[in-house]
């Protein structure tokens, strides 16, 4: 069946990001995920319904050692049919003399975009960064240079 992908329509999405209410932060990486749908009717995605495993197919939008502002544009080939974008972001933030990192996901579109050879749908995706204090936020491990992660 690989070999017959070669074979099908590709169109293009493009656009941007725009995340807002980001906290003070050393760094930050944002990455795009596409989930491909069945139709323009597709539910709606969200964090709830959107199992870790499908996150397969994902582009990053910008890298944490590149600058603050870089502008978050995207443009990415796909085959053609119907797509939610989700966001992926990681801040990493210094409180206290330690560093910490605060990864959040957000699903900004309420209907899927069509991908067709031949056209190039330009989509913004917002977002607000959630304001919960870092004691408040949950953590999944300790990680450390040069040892292994301590996951809680």
């Amino acid at each position: 069946m690989g070999i017959f992908s070669l074979f099908k329509q590709k169109g293009i999405v493009a656009g941007e990001v725009v995340l807002r209410g980001v906290p003070q932060h050393e760094m930050y990486s944002v990455s795009l995920g596409l989930f491909r749908v069945s139709s323009a009717e597709s539910p709606v995605l969200t964090d709830s319904t959107t199992p870790a495993g499908e996150w397969t197919d994902n582009q990053s939008v910008k890298e944490s050692q590149e600058p603050d502002d870089k502008p978050l544009r995207f443009r990415f080939e796909r085959p053609a049919g119907f797509y939610y974008l989700a966001i992926s972001a990681i801040v990493y933030m210094r409180r206290n003399g330690k560093m910490f990192a605060q990864v959040e996901r957000f699903f900004p579109m309420t209907q899927p975009c069509s991908i067709t050879a031949g056209t190039v749908p330009e989509i913004r995706l917002e977002a607000v960064w959630p304001d919960i204090p870092l004691e408040e936020l949950g953590s999944y491990g300790v990680f450390r240079p040069g040892q292994p992660p301590q996951l809680f």
